[in-house]
């Protein structure tokens, strides 16, 4: 008996139905009401300032972090 045979096409298309409406409004909630995105909550603000790195220093603290297993 495949999955075919259990379930409708009515029965299909309400569980899709229900599967969207329940996607939207989540969709909608957490963007609105809950505030995941903390910047977004903070007005664009990260909790630390910006800082330009110089590639050659990340580098080598890279390879020295990799070298000494962190």
């Amino acid at each position: 008996m495949s999955i075919q045979d259990k379930l409708t096409r009515r029965e299909f298309l309400i569980g899709a139905s229900g599967f969207t409406a329940g996607a939207a409004v989540g969709a909608t909630l957490g963007g609105s009401v809950f505030d995941i995105l903390p910047a977004k909550a903070a007005g664009n603000e990260l909790p630390w300032p910006y800082v330009k790195l110089d590639p050659e220093v990340a580098r080598i603290r890279g390879y020295e972090m990799t070298r000494e297993g962190h």
